[in-house]
């Protein structure tokens, strides 16, 4: 997985350095930080939100004078609480990856002051991680699901972001919504039926650029 996280964070230097070439009056390259809120839509495990957290890697150009182009990077730990079976227990769980966005961001007011983005996302994650005390635990709403199986995801995903952003050239205060299309659930339960269930989650932070 490191490997391709390198990968990607160098397909991103290269788009970077190309659109720099061309347009490198109106690119502005960017850092920034989000909180995010996980949530698993599955109705085989009961699950909570939690906290979690993304850095950013980005560039935004500005396209013309009603829309910006945002190309991004993000390497995330998203958090959950995942409901132990036959029980209130709530077992604590995380993801980490990356994922690479591209948004077009439309301009109502003709001014960066306040911007409306959507665009597709792709998702390249690990397993779920529990603590090593946990592993033997089972989780499920309806039928039990060892947290070995749990833990099996689908590494690769496609979505979609949408959410808006507000500030001025250098600075911006986002929120945005992310959802997965494809299920990330790739375990089965005791019974030998496949999981079923996919993300989403809200993001919420700051960008500085250059």
């Amino acid at each position: 997985m490191r490997s391709l996280i390198v990968s990607i964070v160098f397909i991103f230097c290269l788009v970077q350095a190309h659109s720099q070439k061309y347009r490198a009056n109106i690119n502005r390259l960017g850092i920034g930080a989000d909180v995010t809120f996980l949530q698993l839509d599955s109705d085989q495990v009961n699950t909570a939100t939690a906290l979690g957290y993304a850095g950013y890697l980005e560039t935004r150009g500005e396209f013309n004078r009603s829309l910006d182009m945002i190309y991004s990077i993000a390497i995330f730990n998203h958090n959950l609480e995942v409901e132990e079976f036959a029980s209130d227990q709530q077992l604590e769980t995380s993801l980490l990856g990356a994922k690479i966005k591209f948004l077009l961001a439309y301009r109502p007011f003709g001014t960066p002051i306040l911007t409306l983005e959507a665009g597709p996302s792709a998702t390249l994650n690990g397993e779920f991680k529990f603590d090593e005390s946990q592993e033997n635990l089972l989780v499920g709403s309806v039928n039990p699901v060892t947290v070995e199986e749990f833990k099996k995801t689908t590494s690769f995903n496609f979505g979609a972001v949408g959410g808006l952003s507000v500030g001025i050239d250098n600075f911006r205060i986002m929120a945005h919504y992310h959802y997965n299309f494809i299920d990330v659930l790739d375990g089965v339960d005791t019974l030998g039926n496949e999981l079923e269930g996919k993300l989403s989650y809200v993001s919420a932070g700051l960008r500085l650029y250059l």
